[in-house]
């Protein structure tokens, strides 16, 4: 009886932990890479200190909810924590739920991890680019671009989005679209807020007029559009014909706003509209609020239409053009359909023994950790499970 071998492809975040987990398993573990090192993408994640998870992490942070949900019982937060810790990693939460590596630098949570992958004779094989997997007798041969050939009894494909390997074997693959961006906008009504930061609640709706999603943080006006981690989680929804409406006091409901605004109003008579806004909002954003209004700077305030002020401030709306830079984007949406996996064990239902973790497959979550979170349970999963089959088929116990 030979040892079960398992050959996983991409040495990212699920690459990494599908391959502790196949090690674990009983099966001797070859990663491949197509870069220069492993974790390459990790030592780069959360501005290089590594939002590894989030304290809140749930089906419905993500795409597809159902497909997630097996794994995400089985790996919560408290699991991928316990995972870590058992790595020799301390975490810690930060006030909004975010999980970090105690030392707040990501190379932390790869340097455990390389260990623990040296300690259960983990190969690394970087500037491997793999072109190719194909079904063999007793299992699967991997083919890189210098003709370098593999057997395994069990493939892990985690080479993140856009990966044509799993085609071969009759996967459907949803378009590649970069998410957890920033949002161009049409730029007249922003004109001059580029660098101003807003604390505000902002609504995305739809080509009808409908609203998709809302979210409350703060918001960073660019050249551009917007920005900022709000904006992020709102990209992942956005479809053309949509619209922004920002909130700038998202905790006085319209009502109790009205009366605000018309009392002001009442108050501050003796000033233009020009000083109405001082003590209220950052002089930059009062000026692109009264251009939106139509208002001259010197008109009194006795004359403001407070009304419209109010509704305006409480609904300042801006056309979203499209998406931003794709190389701000944090994570790309598509990949592998979902309905060609497994969701209890990442295993492709067209080909036995050949599983996919991580950004290969066409899920995607909230900014905060969330995206890292499935890439490390996912991977787990599937190296729990390609440990199995390579058990399997050598004729070890399952």
């Amino acid at each position: 009886m030979r040892e079960p071998r398992v050959a996983i492809i991409g040495g990212g975040a699920a690459g990494l932990s599908a391959a502790i987990a196949a090690a674990r398993g009983g099966a001797a573990v070859t990663i491949l890479e197509a870069g220069a090192r492993v974790g390459r993408k990790v030592l780069a994640s959360g501005n290089g200190r590594c939002n590894l998870s989030h304290a809140s992490v749930s089906p419905e942070a993500y795409n597809h909810p159902d497909f997630v949900t097996p794994t995400l019982s089985r790996y919560p937060y408290e699991g991928v924590r316990d995972f870590f810790e058992g790595l020799g990693l301390f975490t810690q939460p930060d006030n909004e739920g975010r999980i970090y590596p105690i030392s707040n630098h990501a190379s932390s949570v790869l340097d455990v991890m390389r260990l623990e992958l040296a300690h259960l004779g983990v190969e690394e094989r970087c500037d491997v680019e793999v072109t190719s997997i194909t079904s063999a007798a007793d299992g699967f041969e991997v083919t890189s671009r210098d003709g370098e050939r593999l057997q395994s009894d069990a493939i892990v494909v985690t080479t993140g989005g856009g990966s044509t390997l799993l085609g071969a074997f009759g996967h459907e693959s949803v378009p590649c679209v970069p998410v957890l961006g920033p949002l161009k906008t049409e730029l007249d009504p922003i004109r001059g807020l580029s660098g101003i930061r807003v604390k505000c609640a902002a609504t995305l709706l739809d080509a009808r007029g409908e609203p998709v999603a809302t979210e409350r943080g703060e918001l960073l006006f660019r050249d551009y559009g917007v920005s900022g981690i709000m904006i992020f989680d709102l990209s992942r929804l956005y479809e053309p014909g949509a619209t922004l409406s920002i909130d700038f006091f998202p905790d006085i409901d319209a009502a109790e706003f009205r009366t605000l605004i018309a009392e002001r109003c009442s108050t501050l008579s003796w000033r233009t509209a020009e000083t109405f806004f001082d003590g209220m909002l950052q002089s930059r954003v009062a000026a692109a609020v009264m251009r939106a209004a139509q208002i001259d700077p010197a008109t009194p305030v006795a004359e403001l239409p407070c009304d419209r002020l109010g509704a305006l401030l409480k609904d300042f709306r801006i056309a979203v053009t499209g998406r931003g830079d794709a190389k701000q984007a944090q994570v790309t949406r598509g990949g592998a359909a979902v309905t060609d996996f497994d969701p209890e064990t990442m295993e492709s239902q067209r080909n036995h023994g050949l599983f996919a973790a991580g950004e290969v497959l066409d899920i995607d979550g909230r900014c905060g950790g969330y995206n890292l979170h499935w890439a490390w349970a996912s991977g787990i999963v599937a190296g729990q499970s390609a440990a199995r089959v390579a058990r399997e088929r050598t004729g070890g116990s399952a």
